[in-house]
């Protein structure tokens, strides 16, 4: 848990606690990168406006040498362009500071959840629109080389799109799936997320539709 206002920092670990969580608090970015090396947790809960190092530039090291540990964003700074900027770096999640608690415990429980998922080995590997994605080392393998890192959350997106390929997926539908029944955020996250993929598509991305008023829906066309 890296909070440098104390009175949210030891709130937050108080009530996380009170779950069964064992919790490590540091106080600013440079405090967190240590505690992070001298034993990895579980999960990293992140502030971004701190003293030392912020916690984008703290997200950026983490993911340059870990690409599984799930890292919420967990801030003040909820505009589109910080939740955007915080995807970019490799979280897993963005989370408001002003969400109510319950939620917050709901959303980092289902990412773990998610980081503990192993897929069988039907399940390693699926195609879409032309991009292979790697549900193991959760990599997107384009067809004309590169590669891009994906989220948990982005696999499952991708995998749930794949197995409606033409269907109408509702918004409501796609925020209650990947986000949780008591998710009380906007529409916003997911349009984020949605942009998100697209551009780590690349030109595939122009497989999910927009559907105006409706939601969403992948439609191959043989990118």
């Amino acid at each position: 848990m890296v909070e440098d206002e104390p009175g949210i920092r030891e709130g937050l670990a108080e009530l996380l606690e009170c779950e069964g969580y064992k919790v490590r608090q540091a106080a600013d970015g440079v405090e967190a990168l240590e505690s992070y090396r001298r034993k990895r947790p579980d999960l990293m809960l992140l502030d971004v406006v701190m003293p030392k190092k912020n916690g984008l530039a703290v997200c950026s090291e983490i993911r340059a040498c870990d690409k599984e540990m799930p890292i919420l964003f967990l801030t003040a700074r909820a505009s589109e362009a910080d939740i955007v900027g915080g995807f970019a770096r490799g979280a897993d999640d963005y989370m408001a500071k002003t969400i109510p608690s319950s939620e917050k415990l709901a959303r980092i429980a289902a990412v773990l959840r998610r980081s503990r998922w192993t897929p069988s080995d039907g399940d390693a590997s699926f195609v879409f629109s032309g991009c292979r994605v790697n549900c193991i080392t959760l990599e997107l393998e384009k067809p004309i080389g590169g590669r891009e890192r994906l989220t948990l959350r982005e696999v499952e997106m991708l995998r749930c799109f794949h197995d409606h390929r033409g269907e109408v997926l509702s918004r409501d539908f796609l925020i209650t799936r990947f986000w949780g029944l008591g998710f009380e955020g906007t529409e916003k996250t997911l349009s984020v997320a949605i942009s998100r993929l697209r551009e780590k598509l690349g030109t595939a991305g122009a497989s999910i539709r927009t559907i105006m008023g409706a939601g969403y829906s992948y439609e191959n066309r043989g990118w």
